[in-house]
Formats: structure tokens, sequence, C-alpha cells
């Protein structure tokens, strides 16, 4: 069996049965002790975040190439020193500088080919990878599992509607169908054709939790109304893009429950949650044992900063996230800033967000930036930006394959090199340009 079809078949055979496998099983033992000091008190957790920050910081000058050439301390001063002293001479760490040399920022001792890779497309239009374990992925389940808790959900047990890229669908396939404990309902779907179908699949499955991108569960809020649904969902939970007040306010208006978002990245530096109650988002609460939250200010604007407390395997220190809030001395943030997805317009006249429409993983290798960009409605041109030097015929006509096999049922899609992607007033690359928007 080749391999991405053993990974499926393992990946379905995991969905359907995780509900009835005791949670022993699934996940690893430094998640129950996260769940455990969650639990504790805040000296507890403060205590244990320092420990474990010092021991991040240790590791990444001993074993970790970009380190041990840029920062110098010593083992007194390692063992000793107040914690964040020690991360304070640790320089600023951007997005580029990761993509450029990946492999100096892993522990030496580690072999890649054990480890878990992990892209993300970004919403900047820069991607980035890193390496991670099992253990480390548990271990940021068991922040979500703390949380989400307090409503009543379990990623293992929950029945939960699950409105992600992990849920896509093409376009000739039906928008709903059941994976074990999850209703996967595709953000592409999310159209009047498919309305009867979705509602259909809705009433049928009966969840007792939304789980979401906010462009998704606001797009279903838009597409039918309360009246349609004849279950009442416990809560809806948010995650993988920036979410307005709008968007709230409508997703609580269909399913009639709290909604709360969390604030996260691939490269695993910064968890925040914001809980929500009628119609409205409160404040963002960063998770002090998870990761360090500063603040590094520029031309008045605050961005978000962040060191994970437990991820030993590719630490990134001091990480700038491109995302702005000033957060608090108590981890408190009024609102995150991110980069508000913007949106593309398909052949049926149907809005998709642009998170949506990224690159292979692999692309990754050749292509250093791109950009979803539309002039008519149903078609897209992506502009990309090579790594190294200009790509070959190959390795475009291999994107273009692969832009068209996943999207080329909603969009006509072109593709075109450039040397580079302006950035636009805010000092941020766009992923999405769209010229309709602008229309008169």
């Amino acid at each position: 069996m080749p391999d991405s079809a053993f990974k499926d078949w393992l990946q379905r055979g995991y969905y359907r049965y995780r509900a009835v496998i005791p949670a022993r099983c699934l996940y690893h033992a430094d998640y129950f002790r996260v769940l455990q000091l969650l639990a504790g008190s805040q000296a507890a957790i403060a205590a244990e975040a320092e420990r474990r920050l010092r021991h991040v910081l240790g590791v990444a000058l001993a074993w970790v190439p970009f380190y041990q050439r840029t920062v110098r301390l010593s083992a007194a001063e390692l063992a000793n020193e107040p914690v964040r002293q020690l991360l304070e001479r640790f320089p600023y760490l951007e997005k580029a500088q990761v993509m450029d040399c990946q492999r100096d920022f892993l522990d030496r001792r580690l072999d890649p080919r054990t480890l878990h890779y992990a892209t993300s497309e970004g919403s900047s239009g820069q991607g980035i990878g890193v390496w991670r374990t099992k253990r480390l992925a548990d271990i940021e389940k068991a922040f979500y599992t703390h949380q989400w808790g307090k409503l009543g959900f379990t990623f293992d047990k929950a029945r939960y509607l699950r409105m992600g890229s992990d849920a896509r669908r093409l376009a000739h396939q039906a928008p709903a169908r059941v994976s074990g404990n999850r209703l996967l309902l595709s953000p592409c779907h999310l159209s009047a054709p498919h309305k009867d179908a979705i509602v259909a699949a809705l009433n049928r499955f009966r969840p007792q939790f939304v789980h979401a991108y906010p462009s998704a569960a606001a797009a279903l809020a838009e597409l039918i109304d309360a009246g349609d649904l004849d279950f009442q969902a416990e809560a809806v939970l948010l995650a993988s893009e920036p979410v307005t007040p709008h968007q709230v306010s409508a997703i609580a208006r269909l399913f009639g429950c709290p909604v709360s978002s969390s604030y996260g990245l691939t490269e695993r530096t910064n968890l925040a949650f914001a809980g929500g109650a009628d119609g409205a988002s409160g404040p963002f609460r960063f998770e002090t044992l998870y990761g360090v939250t500063e603040n590094r200010c520029h031309d008045g604007r605050a961005e978000i900063v962040g060191t994970s407390c437990w991820n030993a395997v590719m630490p990134l220190i001091r990480y700038r996230t491109d995302d702005f809030g000033r957060v608090d001395q108590h981890g408190i943030c009024a609102a995150i800033e991110g980069r508000a997805q913007e949106f593309v317009i398909d052949r049926s006249g149907q809005r998709i967000s642009g998170l949506l429409i990224g690159l292979d993983a692999a692309a990754w290798e050749h292509v250093r930036l791109y950009q979803i960009r539309q002039h008519r409605r149903g078609e897209l041109t992506v502009a990309v930006v090579a790594r190294y030097a200009a790509l070959s015929g190959a390795e475009k006509a291999l994107l273009l394959a692969d832009l068209r096999a996943r999207w080329g049922g909603f969009f006509d899609i072109g593709l075109a090199e450039v040397d580079d992607i302006a950035l636009a007033a805010n000092g941020k690359r766009q992923l999405v340009l769209n010229e309709l928007a602008r229309a008169p």
C-alpha cells in the first residue's frame, strides 16, 4: 500500500474508533501533566513555566546551530540568572530567517525523518515549515482541552461539526461527510445549491459543538437560519483565522450558544483564548504556561512576540508573529489585529476564504512567497516568487497542476512568476489581492 494510502487508512481508523479508545492510549503522558498543572495554582503554573523555559533556552544554546552562533551565555548564567533576563539576551526572530535556514533551528541530535513536518501558507503569503513531535502536538491539545473542556468539549468524545481545511472537498463532491465523531462540512460548499444537503446533514448528525474557521462558520450563518436547525449546539469553537465582531454576532445568532475564539500559530509560540456571550467577544488571555508573550513596539504598534516553554525540538525564541495587539502584564489583550482574511469569488458567485487556497507543502522548497490575485469572477492568478533561482518549466507545471486539481472545479487558475510581492500600506504582504472589491 503506498504511503499516502496507508496514512489515509490509518487516519480514518483513528477518527472512527478514538471515541471508544481510553485517552491514556491516545495521548502522551505530558498531555495529562499539563492538564493537571492547568487545574492547579497560578504559583505552580508560573514556576513550571519558568523551569520549562530555562530548559528550552539551554537546549537551544547547546544543540541548535542558529543560537550557538548568535547567543553567548555561560553555563553559570543559564543556571542562575532570572530566566526572563536570559530571554532578553536572545535576538528577535523573523519567519524569513527560519525559512532561509530551517535545519539550523532544529536540535542537532534529532533526525527530521523521525519527526512530523507541519507547514502553513501563512496569511501574509509567506509560508513556514516546522518540525515537531506527537508529544508537542498532544501538549498543545491539552491547553485546548482544558479551555474548551469548560464548555463540555473533548476532541475524542464529543460529537462536533468541523469546518476547516481538513473538511475541504472537490467541487463535484457532496458537501458533508461523517468521520468518527466529526461531521466534516467543506468550507468551499457553503452556497445556495448545497443548502438543502447541508441542512439535512446537520440535522441528521445533530452536533453538540461546532469547531470551525471563523469565515466558514460566518458563511454558514449567512446561508441558513436558526429555524432550519432542529438541534441545540452547546458551544462554537473558532480557530485558525482572525475573527471579527460581525462574524461572532452572526455565528452566535445562528447557533444561540457561547462562542470561544483561539489564537495560535503553526510555529507554536503563542496561544490565547477569548470567550464570547450574547453575540460579543471578550478579550484574549494568553496562556502563560504555554509560552512567553512579549510586545515589540514600533511606530506606535505593538507586535506580538512569542517563545514556547515546551518546544525544545525546534526552538523559535522571541519569534515575531507579524500580528499586533497590546498584551498587558497579566497576558490580557483587548483585540488581536491579525491579518483579516479576504475572499475570492468563484464561478457561481460564492465567496471563498483566501486561507483555504494554499500551495502544497512540497511547493515551499521552490517558492518563497505567493499571492492570490483576482480580476474577474471565477478566475485566479497565483503569483509566486522563487526561493532561489527562477522556477523551471517542470516546477511551474507541477505547481499549476496541483492548484487546478484542488481548485479547478471553482476557478480558472493561472500561474505567474514575479520578482517580489509588494508590501501593502500597513507594512504587510496581502495574501489576497482582489480587484473585484475595488470595482465601483
